[in-house]
């Protein structure tokens, strides 16, 4: 077993290295200094290599070598040609590849190895053979994911920000409790002219690039924070160093005014996740919401519901029955408490009427409610 680049030298200097090494170097590649679409790119040659269990030995952050010993190379390096034949396609400088027979051409694989910048041998042209439609899907998801990258990178978001507003039953009268800051995806999805929101993995890759952005925006719009806001944000995004710089300039006001809402479908979710993002907003003396939950989710898990604020309920799929009922709220929202349940895009009065008989008081939507016919429905009657 190689222990890097260092194994990999002293394998080669004692003679002891055979079959074939495979250099792939990523510097040539558009964005590549850009760690997410590069791990994207990586992630996808690794998917290829584990077909044929080659070793692997990561050089520097640019460059990896697939180490071929009981087995031939040339089916994955096919694989290789035929990505760098769609980069071509898309007018991109596609990733280097250097073949290397082994033991005979391991003083030539060390020295590029050695090298600063080593660039790869190339290769004689072949007709790349086609790809399977799950790696063809997968390098065209790559490609959406740099079309983003160019338009997101140092963009100013204020264009496609869109405040969602979630309004509070008080006293007979539907209030303005506070508004929901996102990235309007249809928007960014014109702007671009890729679609996104069909693509969850493209989503999820570019997620902690949008909470960057909104993070950015809200920089240089503190006035937003005289009055309450919610921002979406990934739990890891939360840990990072950039938003403990934002909440560092803000005041104590401004940082109770700001709620961040942790979706319980991020992929990334995790207890220890979780709490250690919800134990950095109550540092900083922020409020938590729990985004996206459903009457299905019928118990808690391990949502540190002790430390959260408030929890917002996703009914846009929900159809009330013939009674005019939605579906009974489990017990552990209920013992959360109804009233700091935030009933997320009712799509009609029925519904909202429905919520209201829940108990819930709290309504995310763009326009202000009607006030309840029923006036017995109103809180403390």
């Amino acid at each position: 077993m190689l222990t890097g680049t260092e194994g990999l030298l002293q394998l080669l200097a004692e003679g002891q290295a055979s079959g074939t090494a495979v250099l792939i170097d990523l510097r040539a590649v558009p964005h590549a200094e850009n760690p997410l679409f590069r791990q994207s790119i990586v992630a996808l040659v690794d998917r290829f290599a584990a077909q044929f269990r080659p070793e692997i030995v990561d050089i520097g952050r640019f460059a990896q070598v697939y180490l071929f010993q009981d087995r031939s190379a040339d089916p994955f390096i096919a694989k290789l040609n035929a990505v760098a034949a769609d980069f071509a396609d898309q007018h991109m400088a596609a990733p280097r590849v250097g073949v290397f027979r082994l033991p005979a051409e391991g003083a030539k694989l060390a020295a590029q190895l050695r090298k600063a910048a080593p660039p790869a041998e190339k290769q004689a042209a072949s007709a790349p053979p086609a790809l399977t439609a799950v790696e063809a899907q997968q390098l065209a998801a790559i490609h959406k994911l740099a079309t983003y990258e160019q338009v997101l990178a140092g963009a100013d978001v204020s264009a496609l920000i869109r405040e969602s507003p979630v309004w509070r039953l008080e006293d007979g009268y539907w209030n303005l409790h506070f508004s929901e800051v996102t990235v309007a995806i249809d928007n960014l999805e014109r702007a671009v002219g890729t679609p996104l929101r069909r693509d969850p993995w493209l989503l999820q890759q570019i997620s902690p690039i949008l909470d960057r952005r909104v993070i950015r925006h809200f920089q240089h719009e503190h006035a937003r924070l005289f009055r309450a806001h919610s921002i979406n944000l990934k739990c890891v995004t939360v840990v990072d160093a950039v938003f403990h710089e934002f909440v560092r300039e803000l005041t104590y006001d401004q940082r109770r005014n700001l709620i961040v809402e942790l979706s319980v479908l991020d992929s990334d979710l995790t207890e220890d996740t979780i709490n250690e993002a919800v134990d950095v907003l109550r540092l900083w003396d922020c409020r938590v919401a729990i985004d996206q939950l459903s009457p299905r989710n019928t118990d808690a898990g391990f949502l540190p519901l002790k430390s959260v604020d408030l929890l917002k309920l996703d009914i846009t799929r929900l159809h009330v029955d013939e009674a005019g009922r939605l579906p009974a709220l489990p017990d552990w929202m209920v013992q959360f408490g109804v009233e700091r349940i935030v009933a997320v895009h009712p799509h009609d009065d029925q519904v909202i009427a429905a919520c209201l008989a829940l108990g819930l008081r709290m309504i995310e939507r763009r326009d202000r409610p009607a006030v309840p016919a029923d006036r017995r429905m109103l809180p403390g009657r």
